[in-house]
Formats: C-alpha cells, sequence, structure tokens
C-alpha cells in the first residue's frame, strides 16, 4: 500500500541498459510504485503473460525495432484477454532520446500510448503516471459511473481545462461538453456505419477523432476503445470490429452520463 492507504501501481519496465534500469526503478519507486524490471522485449512478452500491469514504460532505443514489435505483441494478447473480459487496456509509455514528430508517431502506430523523452526526471514520470493510471475513487466523485473500478471521466483532465481560465471556467466547461455531445454522437454514428459498410477509410478518420476529442476531456477508456479501432483501420484488416461496437457504445453511454452530472454540478 501507499502512504495514503491506496494500493501502489504495479510497473513493468523494459531496459537494457543496467544503469538505465537502476535509475528508473529507483524513479518509480520513489513516485509509489512497485516495479518489476527486465531488460529485453522477450521477458517483457513474458512477464506480461503472467502477471497484470498498470503500467509499462518501455525503452525504444537499442534497438528500436524490438520495442514496436515487443509493442505490438502485447496489444495482440491484450485483445485476446479484453475480448474475454479479464484484463483492461494497459498504457505503454515509449521512452526514446529520439523525439521527433515522426518518431512519436511510429511509437503510437506500434500500438504504445505516449511517449516520454530520455533523460527524463522523476516529475516527468510522476505526470505520466498521473495520466494514465486510473484517478482513485476520491478523486473521481459523481464522475464514477459503475463499471468496475474505472472512471469513465479522469476528473483532472476536466480540472486542467477550468485552470486555463479560472474566471470562466464554468462557462468554457459548458461550451465544450456540449460541443462534444454534438460531434461526438456523429463521429459514433459514422463509427458504426463504417464497420457496417466495410469503410476501412471512414472508420479510421471518425474512430481517430473521437480517439483525441474523448482524451481531451478524459473520457481515456472511450479514447482507448476508438483507438483499437483506428489501428486495426490502420493495418486494412476489420474483421471482428463489429464485435467491438456494443462495448463501445456502452461506454459512450458512460461518458455522457458522467459528463450530464458534471454539467448538473457547474449549476449548482
Amino acid at each position: 500500500m501507499s502512504k495514503d492507504g491506496n494500493p501502489e501501481p504495479y510497473i513493468l519496465l523494459v531496459e537494457s541498459d543496467s544503469i538505465s534500469r537502476e535509475v528508473g526503478q529507483a524513479m518509480l519507486e520513489n513516485c509509489g510504485c512497485r516495479v518489476h524490471v527486465v531488460g529485453s522485449g522477450p521477458e517483457a512478452v513474458e512477464a506480461f503473460s503472467r502477471q497484470s500491469f498498470d503500467m509499462i514504460f518501455m525503452e525504444c532505443c537499442n534497438p528500436e525495432t524490438y520495442a514496436l514489435k515487443t509493442a505490438g505483441m502485447i496489444r495482440s494478447m491484450e485483445s485476446g484477454n479484453i475480448a474475454a473480459r479479464t484484463t483492461r487496456h494497459t498504457p505503454i509509455v515509449a521512452l526514446s532520446a529520439s523525439a521527433t514528430e515522426g518518431g512519436r508517431e511510429k511509437y503510437l502506430q506500434s500500438g504504445m500510448d505516449d511517449f516520454l523523452a530520455k533523460p527524463y526526471r522523476i516529475a516527468d514520470l510522476q505526470e505520466m503516471l498521473d495520466r494514465w493510471i486510473s484517478v482513485r475513487q476520491e478523486n473521481c466523485n459523481f464522475l464514477q459511473i459503475a463499471d468496475g473500478d474505472s472512471p469513465a471521466i479522469n476528473r483532472e483532465a476536466l480540472n486542467e481545462i477550468a485552470s486555463l481560465q479560472p474566471e470562466d471556467s464554468k462557462a468554457i466547461l459548458t461550451k465544450l461538453i456540449s460541443l462534444y455531445f454534438d460531434s461526438s454522437s456523429r463521429h459514433i454514428k459514422s463509427i458504426l456505419d463504417a464497420v457496417k459498410d466495410n469503410d476501412i477509410s471512414s472508420l479510421q478518420t471518425a474512430a481517430h477523432t473521437l480517439k483525441s476529442s474523448s482524451a481531451s476531456l478524459g473520457a481515456m477508456n472511450l479514447s482507448d476503445k476508438c483507438k483499437e479501432l483506428e489501428m486495426m483501420a490502420r493495418s486494412g484488416c476489420i474483421t471482428g470490429a463489429a464485435d467491438k461496437m456494443p462495448p463501445l457504445e456502452r461506454e459512450y453511454g458512460r461518458v455522457r452520463e458522467s459528463l450530464n452530472l458534471f454539467l448538473t454540478s457547474l449549476q449548482k
């Protein structure tokens, strides 16, 4: 247990360099995490097959190709487990000294969720942990709509938006959520139609757009589901996409319900 009484996040750190392993492990433990460290892609795949992790930090330097392949293998394993409802999406953060936009895109296309440039600081790791690991119950309040322990909306994302212009935060959040309701309903319909018509290009576009807008408002579970569909479309094969529609629609319903509750709270 962490100092505040919450379970410690269990992190898989993949680093080939012994010094980087020691430093990364020490930093993550300083952030209140339990850490399992491996030195290669095959070791990471084996570790993932044996136990569940809250998050993965994966070196993408030496060589880069093993990390991309490893991420793909983990996502394939995970897809089977998610279909069987035995696990949830595990965030993977690429660790690399290459900070080019093309490099970032390559990591995201491989199935990773985010990118952290080397050398990183404790504060950088903590930011990633806060961004990707579900906020705890006391921070979710009414945004926790029943679905195990997974919140439909990460309250911290809304707080961050509100902090940009504190004096007008209610008006800004009300406007953004209203715009999201309008656009997201259209994107959901586009996704359903694209899957029905086997329209790969339209599916990729709609899933990508809804993924981004949902993440902006903290709807990370919905964003993850959209990302799965986007990656299927990018691969050129959307066989099985129809099976992902009922969970997608259920999660979208949870997000709308959470945001409606939030809008109601703004009027008090």
